[in-house]
């Protein structure tokens, strides 16, 4: 039973490194330092040229540990990462 739990505890912390190493090699094309006023749409749409919810998603899942659980809040002075667009957004 205890080698089925660290077999199992291996294969999560194998996932964990390959999603961290997928995050880390997302490109980054820019950094945003928050001001007052500032949303995710009004972010997106200054480097992506468009303020709809796939765009700024892309710059909310990648700073989402900074930002923390709601992405309506932004906290003044942050730096986020402004990702590169995953090719499925690229050219809408």
């Amino acid at each position: 039973m205890a080698e089925f739990e660290d077999a199992q505890a291996q294969t999560r912390k194998q996932k964990i490194i390959e999603l961290n190493r997928a995050k880390d090699a997302t490109k980054v094309i820019a950094e945003h330092t928050v001001v007052g006023g500032d949303t995710l749409s009004h972010i997106s749409l200054n480097y992506y040229g468009s303020a709809s919810k796939p765009y700024w998603m892309v710059i909310y899942e990648a700073n989402k540990e900074l930002i923390g659980d709601n992405p309506n809040k932004l906290k003044r002075g942050i730096t986020l990462k402004i990702p590169e667009l995953p090719a499925e957004l690229k050219g809408k």
